[in-house]
């Protein structure tokens, strides 16, 4: 069993990728290269598709042989715990999915065709998911009238859900940039317990915890770990006021937010509690 002092799990949209542009901060992309050449585990736990962060936001590290051969020690947790890829010892990604919770072809096909005759200009269907439905914004759309959009949207996903009688079965979750369908049962929680039993097939315990969320939901990640009697803090490098509640563990909030949060936070400048 190896001791670890120290692991990063990072959420991606607004935490390492800029929301509009979806463009990686290189900071903190240095930062992950740094800590996986260190010897050290790195993991991300997100919506998007393990394909679409490898190819969208990892492609420099990827690009860099010098860290290639480090991605063994790097999890990405994709589509909230539906999909997974870790690498091999030669950095060559190996692809995990979980298909027992993949959301039927018929939902996917008709939420598909709402959004390609209704909303084709805000938003468009992720076609590299493989267990939830993710409608998402345009890169470079103005993100308020997005948000229009998708109050439209909302309840005629609803009424899709409800004529395959999905309603105990899946649930929508929106975000600024994305609407996502999913089974009940997903979500960063699930994304943890897939990291928990990566780093138990590689004989590693890690002392300490940090996970980076920007988003409420992200909370889930260090709830989880501290359900695992893990000691664990968690970033919010969001919209500040929205983790008015205690928990047992540390929280922090950065002072800038988003990408350039996560950046702050790594090179220890200020923060606020």
């Amino acid at each position: 069993m190896k001791t670890v002092d120290h692991m990063l799990i990072l959420d991606v949209d607004g935490v390492i990728s800029n929301l509009k542009d979806k463009k990686s901060n290189p900071e903190v992309l240095r930062y992950i290269a740094k800590e996986l050449r260190n010897g050290k585990p790195v993991a991300l736990n997100t919506g998007r598709s393990t394909e679409w962060v490898l190819e969208r936001t990892l492609q420099p590290l990827v690009d860099d042989l010098e860290t290639r051969k480090y991605l063994k020690n790097l999890i990405i947790v994709g589509e909230k715990g539906g999909t997974w890829m870790d690498f091999d010892e030669n950095g060559q990604p190996q692809d995990h999915i979980d298909k027992s919770i993949s959301i039927p072809q018929n939902l996917q096909n008709d939420v598909r065709s709402l959004v390609n005759s209704k909303y084709s200009d805000s938003t468009f269907f992720d076609l590299t998911k493989r267990t939830m439905i993710s409608t998402e914004m345009r890169d470079g759309y103005d993100m308020t009238s997005y948000g229009e959009d998708q109050k439209l949207l909302a309840p005629q996903v609803d009424e899709l859900i409800r004529k395959y009688q999905l309603e105990n079965v899946l649930v929508v979750e929106p975000n600024p940039i994305a609407y996502d369908i999913q089974n009940i049962e997903v979500g960063k929680h699930l994304g943890i317990k897939r990291i928990l039993n990566w780093l138990k097939d590689k004989g590693m315990k890690i002392v300490k915890f940090t996970t980076i969320g920007d988003s409420p939901g992200d909370i889930k990640m260090a709830q989880e770990l501290n359900k695992n009697n893990l000691k664990v803090r968690h970033v919010h490098v969001g919209k500040k006021g929205t983790h008015e509640d205690s928990y047992p563990f540390e929280v922090i909030t950065t002072e800038r937010e988003y990408e350039e949060g996560t950046e702050d936070f790594l090179k220890g400048l200020p923060k606020s509690k």
